[in-house]
């Protein structure tokens, strides 16, 4: 893994960025960057933030990344809505890319729940069982009680996925 690259995470909300920003840090990165949308900042949703934000980013990417170590990460609810398909129609990824894509299928909460030891159906939202959350407790478990050892069978599809999408940056 090439820790010593500049990681840049465009995110819905403060829960994905310091779910996401404390899993990298784990992961040994320290130079971490991000762009998300704030409650109060603007109107709509947090995935049409993401989306509209998409393109500038992949040009930030395009124009970095044959000179310098640059990881685009992306994290956007699918809400049941493919936004993750969406955003990869937008580009063609070169198997050299690395631009990671996570999208949990209904919300992140989902992946908390299941971090937690429970059963997760991932059509099922359960938001309401985390606010506040605590995301930074949750990348910390799920990188040393559940990645470090292997991710079990019964783990949401979004999150076998994302660990998919983080094993790019072995190679």
């Amino acid at each position: 893994m090439i820790c010593n690259a500049e990681v840049f995470i465009l995110c819905e909300d403060t829960v994905h960025y310091h779910f996401t920003r404390k899993y990298f840090q784990s992961l040994g990165f320290t130079r971490i960057r991000g762009d998300y949308k704030p409650k109060g900042r603007s109107t709509g949703s947090g995935a049409e933030f993401v989306k509209k934000q998409f393109e500038k980013e992949l040009q930030t990417y395009l124009s970095k990344k044959n000179h310098l170590n640059y990881i685009l990460v992306v994290v956007i609810d699918d809400d049941t809505k493919a936004h993750a398909k969406k955003l990869h129609q937008h580009y063609s990824r070169l198997p050299s890319d690395t631009i990671l894509i996570f999208s949990p299928k209904r919300n992140i909460e989902s992946w908390f729940h299941y971090i937690e030891g429970n059963i997760v159906d991932e059509t099922e939202d359960y938001k309401r069982l985390y606010q506040p959350s605590e995301p930074a407790k949750f990348a910390k478990r799920l990188k040393q009680n559940i990645c470090s050892v292997s991710l079990p069978n019964d783990a949401p599809s979004s999150l076998r996925h994302a660990c998919t999408e983080l094993n790019r940056l072995k190679n």
